[in-house]
């Protein structure tokens, strides 16, 4: 529950050592990216029969086997050396499940390419839009690289652990544009978390941009961890047949139970950001009352995701009911929510 860089650099290494075990067992071990989220994806090609496997290579020329090509690494300034994506197949793919995952009336249908359930959608930015329901990944530019290299030194100041562990697992960045969702990940492309570009301006109530950025990394990156750490240490005990699935608070349709274990989390971390930041920045230097209210949105969010998750205990391992436990704790450690709960749970934040 609580920040841990070693534990996730041990996690990692674990992942991507099954995914280059993976590659190396149907001889596509070409040279390419090391922890490369295109590198994942093509181990999940090799494992599902979607793919001949051929490992992407970085480069401005294709790579060897004929290997899909990936856009050089480009580094934020700043105290986090992460990868500004370029837009390349893998996460144009990723993009594509992550629309077919919307519930109907909200976006594409639920289709067949079969990852839907790997991936865990964020919010949508405004699922009653009838207008235009896309995203699409496009390059970073110099203004919004300086949004994520402010946020990056604000989370170094206020919270240390969170960025220290967001180094470890978290390989690139890719900017959504377009109306139909907020932020994303997808296990097929571990690594990599999506967040929508609008995410790194000033919001309607005054937040600006560094602190929406280090919100929706904070949310993306956990779970990003939370998919990586579950590799090794199951939180949900396997049950025959199909998982019951049930109403969560960051999605309108139900969702199964890995997906509420992992939100809950999600909102923990995201309610000790909101409070770290009002007790570490000077109150001159963000709007107070919209800080206030986005904690209590999120506080609310959180207590909903515990209470729900607490009714299905018997479904978590002991290493799940220890997590569940944490967030009870740290949860009550937060005090009372005041304030009216606003907007649908599924709404921006």
């Amino acid at each position: 529950m609580s920040p841990d860089a070693v534990a996730a650099r041990r996690d990692e290494d674990a992942l991507w050592s099954t995914t280059d075990a993976v590659l190396r067992k149907v001889g596509a071990a070409a040279p390419g990216p090391p922890r490369h989220p295109a590198r994942k994806a093509a181990a999940h090609g090799v494992r599902t029969g979607q793919a001949d496997g051929a490992v992407p290579a970085a480069g401005p020329e294709p790579g060897a086997g004929g290997g899909t090509v990936v856009p050089p690494p480009r580094r934020a300034a700043g105290r986090w050396p992460v990868d500004l994506a370029d837009p390349a197949p893998h996460l144009e793919q990723a993009v594509g499940r992550a629309l077919a995952s919307l519930p109907p009336g909200r976006g594409p249908q639920a289709g067949a390419t079969g990852t839907a359930d790997t991936a865990n959608m964020a919010n949508m930015t405004n699922p009653a839009d009838t207008a235009s329901r896309s995203s699409m990944v496009r390059g970073w530019d110099a203004e919004q690289a300086a949004v994520l290299t402010e946020s990056a030194d604000r989370m170094h100041r206020i919270w240390p652990p969170m960025l220290a562990e967001l180094r470890e697992g978290v390989r690139q960045i890719a900017l959504l544009h377009g109306p139909s969702i907020d932020g994303f990940t997808d296990f097929t492309t571990h690594g990599a978390v999506f967040v929508n570009a609008s995410r790194l301006t000033t919001g309607r109530n005054g937040l600006p941009g560094w602190v929406r950025l280090a919100d929706a990394l904070v949310h993306e990156g956990t779970h990003t961890r939370c998919n990586a750490a579950a590799l090794g240490t199951p939180f949900l005990v396997p049950g025959p047949g199909p998982a019951p699935t049930m109403l969560t608070p960051l999605r309108p349709d139900p969702r199964p139970l890995t997906g509420l274990f992992q939100q809950t989390v999600v909102l923990a971390r995201q309610v000790v950001l909101y409070r770290l930041l009002h007790e570490e920045t000077p109150a001159a230097d963000l709007p107070q009352r919209a800080m206030t209210a986005r904690r209590v949105q999120l506080l609310g969010r959180a207590r909903q995701g515990a209470a729900t998750l607490s009714r299905y205990s018997a479904s978590l391992t002991p290493a799940g009911e220890a997590v569940r436990a944490e967030v009870d704790e740290l949860l009550a450690r937060e005090g009372p929510p005041t304030g009216a709960h606003t907007g649908p749970p599924w709404g921006r934040g």
